[in-house]
């Protein structure tokens, strides 16, 4: 992942290794050469769990009612599929592989393993199993562990790829998504959150939001005066997606069509020259958004006894996060604006981290101390946490610290 100063050399002992990033929406797979480390093939595919609910919380409530086997057998078929996919191309036998790495939110991780999910939707929202788990099943199978309910083997594939373990500088690593997951610290001492930032930066709940696809405006900018765009595939626009979203709403900040309490001027307001139209509710889901990260961030701060600026490194981890401008996401307070000239987006640090797993069985062993030392903040148990919610509603322009 780009700006990650980690060495993925194996000392591996296994020709063909594979690492999963088991995502709720999609699930991604990566073949690598055992020895040297070289990604010969990559394939991904549509998670199948979702034909039984979108999000986690409904999957979660379909095991609930009885259902478990049937999300597992779904999930372990797509693994399997993928696993012929990989192997097809590259020409070998899958009796070839001798370890593969899975790392994934903790609800795919409870699903994928058939793991009653009942504690991720009842306080205080902890995970059934947190250890890492090395299987023998023909060859190794190692999963990484879980932090808490909603920060799980995902996050720590993403410090894995980060190295915490070595970082000397105080770093802050964030995941944008429907939970925004937050690491900040270094190799002494880490904090681990999650904020409930809602899917607006994913297209959902947003008038005319959609995912990332051609015909998306994924990017807005102001030229002499003018608003402008760019959407995916040069498509004539047909909605926005997040990074556009978040861009739109930087600049409609800087032409003053809309104020520092996220009243928009121009309700609703229509792209130039697209069909594309911004409304006063989307404002608000952008506020609930950005609120919920800038909140997070604060108070495991406060936990730390540091201030945003001490913080020396911001990674950006996950699809979002490599497309979003920084730029953007300091001019709405999202992230403190005296960070933005050390925010570095990493790409998929979660799938990063999997296949150094895969690679390295010391790394997959340490991954398990890294999440054991690693402290929980359960921000909706802190009782500042609404008063600092609701100072971030704000798109105020800070001054630098």
């Amino acid at each position: 992942a780009t700006g990650l100063a980690v060495s993925t050399t194996p000392e591996g002992r296994y020709p063909y290794v594979l690492a999963f990033d088991v995502g709720t929406t999609t699930v991604v797979a990566y073949l690598m050469d055992g020895y040297t480390g070289a990604q010969i093939a990559t394939a991904s595919s549509k998670n199948s769990q979702g034909q039984f609910g979108a999000d986690v919380i409904s999957r979660i409530e379909y095991a609930l009612r009885g259902s478990s086997s049937g999300l597992q057998a779904c999930i372990q078929e797509t693994l399997n599929v993928l696993t012929k996919e990989l192997c097809s191309r590259a020409g070998i036998p899958e009796t070839e592989i001798g370890a593969i790495s899975l790392v994934g939110n903790t609800a795919m991780h409870h699903l994928l393993l058939g793991i009653d999910p009942g504690s991720l939707v009842t306080p205080p929202y902890m995970p059934n199993v947190f250890e890492a788990m090395e299987l023998d099943r023909g060859c190794q199978v190692r999963i990484l562990p879980n932090i808490a309910g909603f920060v799980g083997a995902d996050t720590v594939g993403c410090m894995v790829a980060a190295d915490f373990g070595t970082l000397e500088e105080l770093t802050l690593m964030i995941d944008i998504g429907t939970n925004g997951e937050m690491v900040l610290g270094s190799k002494s001492r880490r904090i681990a959150c999650s904020t409930a930032a809602g899917p607006a930066f994913e297209g959902a709940r947003i008038s005319m939001g959609m995912r990332g696809s051609p015909g998306a405006i994924d990017h807005v900018w102001i030229k002499d005066g003018i608003l402008c765009h760019h959407t995916i595939g040069g498509e004539a626009a047909r909605g926005i997606c997040g990074s556009g979203l978040l861009d739109l709403t930087a600049c409609l900040l800087e032409l003053g069509i809309l104020d520092e309490s996220g009243y928009l001027e121009q309700n609703p307001y229509t792209i130039p020259g697209t069909s594309v139209q911004l409304t006063q509710k989307d404002v608000r889901e952008v506020q609930l958004a950005k609120a919920a990260i800038r909140a997070g961030i604060e108070l495991m701060c406060d936990h730390m006894g540091v201030t945003p600026p001490d913080i020396r490194r911001v990674l950006l981890a996950g699809a979002f996060g490599n497309y979003m401008d920084p730029r953007s996401a300091c001019r709405i307070g999202m992230i403190p604006p005296v960070l933005l000239d050390r925010i570095t987006p990493i790409g998929n640090a979660a799938g990063e981290g999997a296949k150094i797993c895969a690679l390295c069985q010391d790394t997959f062993d340490s991954c398990k101390h890294l999440a054991e030392q690693t402290e929980f903040l359960e921000l909706a148990s802190r009782p500042e946490f609404q008063d600092c919610f609701v100072d971030a509603l704000e798109f105020c322009e800070e001054e630098d610290e």
